[in-house]
């Protein structure tokens, strides 16, 4: 069986009857200021890492035009006596017109230097064993 009260409710759920909101304690605003201040700067602050990575993304996959580069062709150049009788090439680097090519020559290591659009031989470095 249900009960009745005779007390009212003194504070319904739901907005005041007049429609107004009741204004907040001013402690409770200060704080409501600071969290709104705090969203706002660390919004700011993810915005601009994001901004930051995706110039950095650009910027890593963009042109390079500070790299001099080989120019395309089809004109083949042939080298002579960049690779001695008997050398086997170990490896090669290219670094813009020049290639490094690394060289056993009978058991010794020669690095040598050409430049590619020149088709000369700009170095040629032995490396030998230390004592």
């Amino acid at each position: 069986m249900v009960r009745a009260t005779s007390s009212p409710v003194s504070n319904p759920p739901g907005p005041p009857e007049d429609g107004l909101d009741t204004p907040l304690d001013p402690a409770v605003e200060r704080v409501r200021q600071r969290l709104k201040r705090l969203i706002i700067v660390s919004s700011a602050t993810v915005l601009l890492g994001f901004a930051a990575v995706l110039f950095a993304v650009i910027y890593r996959i963009g042109p390079e035009g500070s790299k001099p580069g080989l120019a395309a062709g089809t004109v083949e150049m042939r080298i002579e006596q960049a690779i001695p009788a008997g050398g086997r090439v170990i490896s090669s680097a290219l670094d813009g017109p020049l290639l490094a090519l690394t060289i056993d020559v009978s058991g010794a290591t020669q690095i040598v230097v050409i430049d590619i659009a020149s088709g000369a031989v700009v170095r040629r470095i032995e490396l030998g064993a230390g004592s």
